[in-house]
């Protein structure tokens, strides 16, 4: 009696290939299959390989995989790496300086003698207007975007205007937003500039 196994678990029993009894994991048992002949089950195929192209790849252990993996970079790339690392400095400067004036805010409330909930509210409001403030300072807005953003709204404004001349009824935001043209004009002027 020969037996022979295969990586998916087939088994050669004389002349006839099953997969042999498992158990499930709730204990119970699957029953022996039969596999039909000439059935190869997909993790018994052979990987294709080209001896040629094999034999002209150099092995390459871990290390040297790795250190090939690290390709110069663009000078894009190298820009950009700039910018983010100048950003982050901005950042750090604007965030000691707001800490600074939180600290020194803190040290007169606890001088005054307020008590902790009062301490720690005031805290917590220094800390959002930080937070916001280092956001505001932190995203430098492009003159490109914020001109195109405000052709956007001046857009938007002449459409509404439009419509209130055709006599159209106008809610207050919109009515705001036709008042702000002529600011708007103003702003595109002097980005253009």
């Amino acid at each position: 009696m020969s037996t022979s196994k295969s990586i998916a678990g087939i088994q050669e029993v004389d002349d006839a290939r099953v997969i042999p009894v498992t158990r499930r994991p709730d204990g119970t048992y699957r029953k022996e299959r039969k596999v039909r002949p000439g059935y190869t089950p997909p993790e018994d195929v052979a990987k294709y390989s080209n001896r040629v192209l094999d034999s002209a790849r150099p092995a390459l252990t871990p290390a040297i995989v790795a250190a090939t993996s690290s390709t110069p970079k663009t000078k894009a790339q190298i820009k950009n790496d700039k910018r983010k690392a100048k950003r982050k400095d901005e950042a750090t400067v604007t965030s000691e300086g707001s800490q600074s004036i939180e600290l020194n805010k803190t040290d007169e409330a606890a001088d005054t003698g307020t008590d902790n909930a009062d301490k720690s509210s005031t805290q917590s409001k220094i800390a959002d207007v930080t937070t916001t403030t280092a956001d505001a300072d932190t995203a430098p807005v492009d003159p490109e975007k914020r001109l195109r953003a405000l052709n956007k709204k001046v857009k938007q404004a002449e459409q509404l205007k439009e419509r209130q001349q055709k006599g159209e009824a106008m809610l207050p935001e919109q009515l705001e937003k036709i008042s702000r043209l002529q600011e708007l004009l103003v702003q595109i002027a002097e980005l253009s500039l």
